[in-house]
Formats: structure tokens, sequence, C-alpha cells
């Protein structure tokens, strides 16, 4: 009979065990990747960064102010031209985006600038990848001269 509940009690911390190691080896850091593989020209203010509704800058638009540097929730803003995706919200309802300054661009999956992002070298635009149609924050930052909170 000991015999039986010392083989339950080493089975109950096996199991314990077992799942503090999974819950450990589950954690990963966020993923971050440069999308910059091409430049357009659509979004053609200087200092400026602009989200697309579809790949390759086509559809409509939101174009922000480096000078404003960061959305913390893009849920707040909505395509305002002409053209596929118009009026509607620009959280995750993104494909590409365009970066017209000196300074890098980061785009977070989660709002405030967490989780998994997607970022542009200056001058840069690239199709979103992991993040395209869940993009929630971006961030302006290249360490020197941009403000904000950037890719570090």
């Amino acid at each position: 009979m000991a015999g039986k509940k010392l083989a339950s009690r080493l089975g109950v911390v096996a199991a314990t065990v077992g799942l503090a190691v999974g819950a450990v080896a589950g954690t990963a850091e966020a993923r971050s990747d440069n999308i910059s593989t091409w430049y357009s020209g659509r979004c053609n203010t200087v200092n400026w960064f602009c989200l697309y509704y579809s790949p390759d800058a086509s559809g409509a638009s939101l174009g922000y102010p480096h000078a404003d540097a960061d959305i913390h929730d893009l849920g707040n803003y909505r395509y305002a031209n002409d053209g596929a995706g118009a009026g509607q919200v620009v959280r995750n309802n993104a494909a590409s985006a365009e970066d017209v300054s000196n300074c890098n661009v980061g785009i977070w999956y989660s709002t405030d600038f967490t989780g998994d992002s997607e970022w542009l070298s200056p001058w840069m635009g690239g199709n979103l990848t992991f993040l395209r149609n869940n993009e929630a924050s971006i961030s302006v930052d290249d360490n020197t001269h941009c403000p904000g909170t950037g890719m570090g």
C-alpha cells in the first residue's frame, strides 16, 4: 500500500514538474523583422510614415507625420482617402507600409509598442508579413535623431 501511495505522489510531482518546464519552454521572445524591400514614392511628404490597406503601397492610406512620432493604438485611426479600404479602421487592417524619413519605423502587433514587430529602414517601404492585418501600434526611432520608442 505504501508503495502505491509513493508511486502516486511521484506521479503528481512529475506531472507538476513537466507542466512547469513546459510553461518555461513555451515563452519566447518577441519576433522582429526588417521588411524594407521597396520605395514607391506614394508616401511623398518628407518625414512621414504611411500605412496602406493593400500590398505594394496600394489601396487607401494613412499618412502620419514623424513629428508626432508614435501611435499607441491604430484603432483610433481610419483610412481617409479613396481606394480599397477607404473609411475602414487602420488597426488590424494594413498590408504594407512606407517610411519617408531618416528614421527607422516599427510596427507592432499590440498596442503601446509590444509584442512581435516589423520595421522599415529609412526611405523604404515593404509588405507586412506576419503582421499583415495584425498591427496595433507604430513608433519612430533611430536611437539618435528621432523621437519615440523604437527598435533599439
